[in-house]
């Protein structure tokens, strides 16, 4: 089946050429500073406590296995005491006196006791902690896939605001220029004051937007350099570019991969095994169970001669049949089935989910690919209505005010063409999510 090409053929291009010349990257200050998506995703899962947290998490899931299939060996103890009692009580027969007990009491013991027989609760405590242990695995699988994703978000996020300043900065150095223009021919008398304080207005107005978006470009780094782990003083320089690679967009394929690849899928899945393994574990709290025990040791005490220490043995054997327990294993039971149910609600809520953000996510590639097809002739017709315009306005056929809205026709169409690029790459990475692809 021909899904979307590999995450990793698909960053190598990030750090080829630009797509076209509004789509140039913003160029880091210093090499070493420079970071593409790859090795942001890179550093990321290899120092963010998350995954820590989460992998300690196995490792404790993997240690109550081991305490669960302790169950099954024997419980060996050894024990051991001294008292010394007094007065010891005597005996008196034909003139003497004999001590029934030592004064000093002497014990010592190795016990063993073995559950030969439970019903089948260890195994499936056993059962049930392997279920957590897995649960535990996929959880780590989803934390890395959350933080690798919130990364190229925030990297191209990042990458995207650059080039919009860059865009806004190029209207700002056109109005300036524009500016002088009106000075000359104000000064020469063939224009009025009018003119210039419109395009001054157009130049406020503009770096007034440059402030927005430089504030949302500051954001935008800080979030990346959370993720990254790096100082707040540290500088981050995202180069790459928009481009993206053909891609499937067959939904009966991508509904496949995305319910049997995510790793939210499967920890429901995990989750569903895991209560009904509950439930089994609850239902057997009526079954009976047989325990072995044998001790042997040695003490003193015993007649003829209590001050001896003798070996000595016990070896027996229990049964334990519960009759009434007040209706608390029914009452386990169903609470336990219950359980069962809400984890298969929750299974079946998040692969409606899954399926529904499949399907958007592919309109949305869709539309954004269909949206890029007109941006480039809307740059071309702007670029070359813009250089009419001013060819006209030194002719004085047309006013400044013309000029001025061309200047800004092709600002818009260049962000536009800069959004349509950008919103095709946020949605191809969406759609990696949506189907649980791995980044890593």
């Amino acid at each position: 089946m021909n899904r979307m090409i590999p995450f990793a053929a698909a960053v190598t291009l990030l750090s080829g050429a630009p797509l076209r010349a509004p789509l140039v990257a913003h160029q880091a200050s210093a090499v070493a500073d420079s970071l593409t998506v790859a090795q942001a995703v890179q550093r990321v899962l290899a120092t963010h406590p998350s995954i820590r947290e989460a992998e300690n998490g196995v490792s404790a899931s993997e240690a109550r296995v081991q305490v669960k299939q302790s169950l099954f060996s024997p419980t060996v103890v050894a024990q051991g005491s001294y008292s010394r009692i007094g007065p010891t009580p005597t005996l008196d027969f034909n003139g003497e006196s004999f001590s029934l007990f030592p004064a000093d009491n002497w014990d010592g013991a190795l016990s063993l006791q073995y559950t030969l027989v439970d019903g089948g609760r260890r195994q499936t405590a056993v059962a049930l902690a392997r279920s957590f242990q897995t649960s535990a695995t996929s959880n780590v699988d989803a934390v890395r896939s959350r933080l690798a994703y919130q990364t190229i978000d925030a990297f191209y996020a990042v990458l995207f605001l650059q080039q919009d300043l860059d865009v806004q900065d190029e209207q700002i150095r056109a109005l300036g220029e524009h500016l002088q223009i009106i000075q000359g021919k104000v000064e020469a008398g063939t224009a009025t004051s009018f003119d210039a304080l419109t395009t001054q207005v157009r130049i406020a107005t503009a770096k007034s937007q440059r402030v927005d978006i430089a504030n949302a470009l500051s954001q935008r780094t800080i979030q990346l350099r959370e993720l990254l782990g790096l100082p707040a003083d540290s500088s981050v320089a995202p180069v790459g570019d928009f481009r993206v690679d053909s891609m499937d967009l067959n939904l009966d394929s991508l509904r496949t991969v995305a319910l049997t690849q995510r790793p939210d899928v499967r920890m429901a899945h995990n989750a569903e095994a895991s209560a009904e393994m509950g439930s089994r574990l609850a239902a057997l709290a009526d079954k009976p169970g047989v325990n072995l025990m044998l001790s042997v040791g040695a003490k003193n005490g015993y007649v003829p001669n209590i001050n001896t220490i003798k070996p000595d043995f016990v070896a027996g054997m229990s049964v334990q049949l519960p009759i009434y327990q007040g209706d608390r294993t029914k009452s386990q039971v169903r609470a336990a089935d219950a359980d069962v149910t809400t984890a298969r609600s929750r299974t079946t809520t998040l692969e409606r989910n899954i399926v529904t953000a499949v399907e958007q996510v592919v309109a949305a590639v869709r539309a954004a690919r269909e949206k890029i097809a007109t941006t480039d002739i809307q740059v071309s017709q702007a670029t070359e209505a813009l250089a009419l315009a001013r060819t006209r306005y030194l002719a004085g056929v047309v006013t400044n005010l013309d000029v001025l809205d061309a200047e800004t026709v092709l600002a818009q169409a260049k962000l536009v063409q800069l959004r349509a690029h950008y919103d095709l790459v946020r949605n191809r990475v969406q759609l990696q999510q949506a189907v649980g692809e791995k980044v890593w």
